[in-house]
C-alpha cells in the first residue's frame, strides 16, 4: 500500500472495521442484556405464580399450603392436584422448606443426580431473602435462578418457590441477532472498502493529472507550459500555483544559462578560429625553430579539441533553445550507413580496430542528412576510441516493424549497469573509459548531440553492455515507404 489511495483505502478499512466491530459489540450486548431482563421476567413470574398457585390451593401447616396427609417420608408432601397445577409451569420449579425439597418439577428430574442434587441444595442453602437472584452453574447446563420466600403463620418452617431457567440462551452466538450481524457486517465491509477504494481514485484523479503535467514539462524543453489552476480555494489548486511559480523561476535560469552557453559559444568561436590559423602559420613559417614544433603541434592540437567543444556547446544550445532546424528530406539510410562504415574503417585501421559491415536492408527515412550523418559517426568513432587493439566493431542496418535499426556491437571496455543511466548526461564519461591510458577522451558531449538528433527526427536510441564484453548501440528511426 504505497500509493495514497491505498493508504487512503487502508485507513479506512481499518477504521470501519473497528467501527462496524464495536457497533456489533454494542448491539450484541444491549440484545444481551435485554433477552436476560425477559429472562428474569419471565422466571420471577413463574415463581410468583407457583407461590400464588400453592397459596390459593387450600389451608394446612404451612398457612395456605395444602398438604397430603399421612404421607409417607419418601413421597411427595404436596397433594396430587398441587402438584399437577404446578408441573404445567414452563423451566425448572423446586418447592422446598429450610430442611427437604416438597416437590420438583419434570425438568429437573430429568436432570443428572448431580446436577439435582446441586440444584436442590441450592433452593435450601444458596439464597437469601436478600440475595434471592443469580446464576448457577452445573455440569451439563447454566441456570438463571430465582427464589420466591413464604412466610408460614405458625413455627413451621418457611416455604420457599425456586424457579429457573435455562441461560445458554444469553450467550452471544445462541442471540438471535448473533446470524444476522455475523452475515451482514462483513458484506457491509467488503461494500463500504470498494466504495472507499473507489470514491479514493475518483477524488485523486487531480493528483494524476498533476502528475501527468509534471511528466511533461520535467524534460527541460517544456518549461513554458504551467499547471492548471482552477481557484485557491483547494489544496492542489494552492501546490499547482507554487509549482507553476517554480517552474518559472526554473525556466528564467534554464534561459539564461542557454543563452549565456551559446553566446560564450559564439564569442570562442572567433577567436579559436584565430588562434588555429596563427599557429597553422607559424608552423609553416621557415623562420621557426625545430624545438619549438612540438609546442606547437601541441597547441595547435589543443586549439582543435577546443574548437570542437564550443561546436559542441553551441550545437546543444541552439536545439535547447528551439533554433536549431532540421532540414527534412528523403534519405537513403543503406548509402549513408555504407559510407559511416568506410569513414568507420578508416578510424579503426589507425586504432588496430577491425570495423566491419554487417546486412545492409535498404530504407529510407526522412531527415537532415548531415545530422543523420553526425549521430551515426558520434555512434561508430565512440565504439572504435573504447574498443581495444584487436577488437572489432560490427555496423549493420536492419528493419523492424515500421522502424529502421542502426546497430552498432562493439568488443570494447563496455558500460557498468550503474553507469548506464547516465551516459546521455553532458559532460559525463564513465572512470574506466576516461583512464585509458595514452589516449585523451572526450568532453562527454557526442551521446548527448546524438541523443537529440535521434529525438529530432522521432527515432531513439537504446543501449546494452557489460563492463568488460563490449556494448551494443541500437538507434531505431521512423522508415517511410520506398517509391
Amino acid at each position: 500500500m504505497r500509493t495514497i489511495r491505498g493508504r487512503l483505502t487502508f485507513a479506512f478499512a481499518i477504521a470501519m472495521g473497528a467501527a462496524l466491530v464495536l457497533f456489533a459489540g454494542i448491539v450484541l450486548s444491549s440484545s444481551r442484556r435485554s433477552a436476560e431482563r425477559r429472562m428474569q421476567a419471565r422466571v420471577l413470574n413463574a415463581a410468583e405464580l407457583a407461590s400464588r398457585i400453592i397459596e390459593q390451593g387450600g389451608t394446612g401447616v404451612f398457612g395456605g399450603v395444602i398438604v397430603s396427609e399421612g404421607g409417607q417420608p419418601n413421597q411427595p408432601l404436596l397433594s396430587q392436584g398441587i402438584r399437577r397445577l404446578l408441573g404445567v409451569l414452563p423451566g425448572y420449579l423446586i418447592v422446598s422448606d429450610s430442611l427437604r425439597v416438597l416437590y420438583e418439577s419434570p425438568p429437573v428430574e430429568r436432570l443428572s443426580d448431580r446436577d439435582r442434587s446441586r440444584l436442590a441444595r441450592a433452593s435450601i442453602q444458596a439464597f437469601s431473602p436478600d440475595s434471592a437472584a443469580g446464576f448457577l452453574t452445573m455440569d451439563s447446563t447454566r441456570l438463571f435462578v430465582r427464589m420466591q420466600f413464604e412466610r408460614s403463620d405458625t413455627r413451621a418452617p418457611s416455604l420457599r418457590v425456586l424457579a429457573a431457567e435455562n441461560a445458554d440462551a444469553l450467550q452471544l452466538h445462541r442471540l438471535d441477532l448473533f446470524t444476522p450481524i455475523l452475515v451482514t457486517l462483513p458484506l457491509i465491509f467488503l461494500l463500504s472498502v470498494i466504495v472507499a477504494w473507489g470514491l479514493s481514485g475518483a477524488n485523486l484523479q487531480p493528483v494524476d493529472r498533476l502528475i501527468d503535467d509534471l511528466e511533461a514539462i520535467q524534460d527541460g524543453r517544456s518549461l513554458h507550459r504551467r499547471l492548471p489552476v482552477e481557484s485557491d480555494e483547494n489544496e492542489l489548486d494552492r501546490i499547482a500555483e507554487k509549482i507553476n511559480a517554480m517552474i518559472a523561476r526554473l525556466e528564467g535560469s534554464f534561459a539564461g544559462l542557454r543563452r549565456f552557453t551559446a553566446d560564450a559559444s559564439h564569442e570562442l568561436k572567433t577567436p579559436l578560429t584565430v588562434l588555429r590559423a596563427d599557429l597553422e602559420r607559424a608552423m609553416g613559417s621557415p623562420n621557426v625553430a625545430s624545438d619549438q614544433l612540438p609546442a606547437l603541434e601541441e597547441a595547435l592540437a589543443e586549439t582543435a579539441r577546443m574548437a570542437d567543444l564550443v561546436d559542441s556547446l553551441l550545437t546543444l544550445a541552439r536545439a535547447d533553445e528551439g533554433r536549431f532546424d532540421i532540414h527534412r528530406e528523403r534519405v537513403d539510410l543503406d548509402a549513408m550507413v555504407r559510407d559511416v562504415a568506410d569513414t568507420a574503417s578508416m578510424l579503426g585501421e589507425g586504432a588496430g580496430v577491425t570495423v566491419t559491415l554487417g546486412e545492409v536492408v535498404p530504407l529510407v527515412v526522412q531527415g537532415d542528412p548531415v545530422r543523420l550523418r553526425q549521430l551515426f559517426l558520434n555512434i561508430v568513432t565512440n565504439a572504435v576510441k573504447y574498443t581495444s587493439r584487436a577488437g572489432s566493431v560490427a555496423i549493420s542496418l536492419e528493419q523492424r516493424g515500421t522502424d529502421a535499426a542502426f546497430i552498432v556491437q562493439d568488443t570494447g571496455l563496455g558500460i557498468a549497469a550503474a553507469d548506464l543511466p547516465f551516459i546521455f548526461e553532458r559532460f559525463w564519461r564513465a572512470d574506466r573509459a576516461r583512464s585509458r591510458g595514452g589516449e585523451r577522451g572526450g568532453f562527454g558531449l557526442g551521446l548527448a548531440i546524438a541523443q537529440w538528433i535521434a529525438h529530432a527526427h522521432g527515432g531513439a536510441i537504446n543501449v546494452a553492455s557489460r563492463l568488460g564484453r563490449g556494448t551494443t548501440f541500437t538507434i531505431t528511426l521512423p522508415a517511410t515507404r520506398q517509391q
